[in-house]
């Protein structure tokens, strides 16, 4: 079935200016036909995973934490995300997620634009 996916069928799309990390896209446009959506896995090693500065213009962004901890901010604020914790980028804010700590962190993400070109990233730093 073309809708049901595993990690595995994701499209590996590494992330701009950032060593040490995974990203797997699942749903969007190129892989199921999306409209709307962009949703996909990240891993972030241990103490050596920085995602600068940036903002996606057009799109809002949901971030979920699946294992391990890492650090996220968002405008002029930086917190510690666990395992369960939710963070919503409103479109057009600054946010940036780092990993200091000992063990890698997993996250899922949604993008409200069906590619990550049509969410408008760009790095500030």
């Amino acid at each position: 079935m073309k809708y049901l996916l595993k990690l595995e069928d994701g499209r590996d799309e590494p992330i701009k200016n950032l060593d040490n990390a995974k990203r797997v896209v699942l749903v969007d446009k190129d892989t199921v036909g999306a409209e709307d959506i962009t949703f996909a896995y990240c891993r972030f090693e241990a103490k050596t995973s920085n995602h600068k500065k940036h903002v996606h213009q057009d799109a809002e962004e949901v971030i979920y934490i699946l294992k391990g901890r890492g650090m996220s901010g968002l405008a002029e604020s930086e917190v510690e995300m666990k395992p369960g914790d939710t963070m919503f980028v409103p479109r057009g804010a600054v946010h940036w997620f780092y990993n200091p700590f000992d063990e890698p962190v997993e996250m899922i993400f949604i993008y409200t634009k069906p590619s990550l070109k049509a969410a408008g990233y760009r790095v500030l730093e």
